[in-house]
């Protein structure tokens, strides 16, 4: 099955599909544990459904789309060499971003998320390659309700709660295969 992703990169024009190829593929290696997705008509790259990374085909050039306000004044100079707006990085046709310069975008997009509740309220810290450090609530900047913690290799290492920043109830931590090796109880 094609994705929305092959669609949209094979209906470009050369040499802005060979251009999209090579960052998807730089992308894909940054970001292993981010899905695919289509975001706003273009391709991305999300981490627990929030867009980091993307890309987008234009007749005369193709943009790094860094699905943020503020990525790109954050980076200033580094991206002298490009016509930039707020939302977006106009790359020549035919011409691909460095991986440094990509890397430096992708590290300023998830710190940006970093510990920043989200529209449901959720706040969430990441490893570099983009996937969950830990995921969960705060209330009047302290932890709070249900949380959980990944290992740097993506398996669930504990969950429990808080109460105002207290630890509460059950905290479980699991081996790596996700089995359940300690039980505490915290009481309310």
């Amino acid at each position: 099955m094609t994705s929305g992703m092959d669609a949209y990169i094979a209906q470009q024009p050369e040499p802005q599909r060979s251009s999209l190829t090579a960052m998807r593929a730089l992308l894909g290696g940054l970001l292993p544990r981010a899905e695919e997705a289509m975001a706003y008509g273009a391709p991305a790259w999300t981490v627990d459904g929030t867009a980091v990374a993307g890309l987008s085909g234009s007749a005369k050039h193709w943009s790094y789309l860094p699905h943020s306000g503020s990525v790109v004044a954050t980076l200033g100079d580094a991206l002298s060499a490009y016509e930039t707006s707020k939302g977006a990085i106009k790359v020549p046709a035919g011409e691909t971003l460095k991986k440094p310069l990509v890397k430096k975008l992708v590290a300023a997009r998830l710190t940006e998320l970093q510990m920043v509740p989200d529209a449901k309220g959720k706040v969430r810290d990441f490893y570099p390659d983009g996937g969950l450090k830990a995921k969960g609530a705060m209330k009047n900047g302290e932890l709070h309700g249900d949380w959980q913690w990944w290992r740097a290799d993506g398996s669930l290492m504990r969950s429990g709660s808080f109460d105002r920043g207290r630890q509460v109830r059950e905290w479980t931590t699991y081996d790596r295969s996700g089995i359940p090796v300690k039980v505490t109880d915290f009481g309310r």
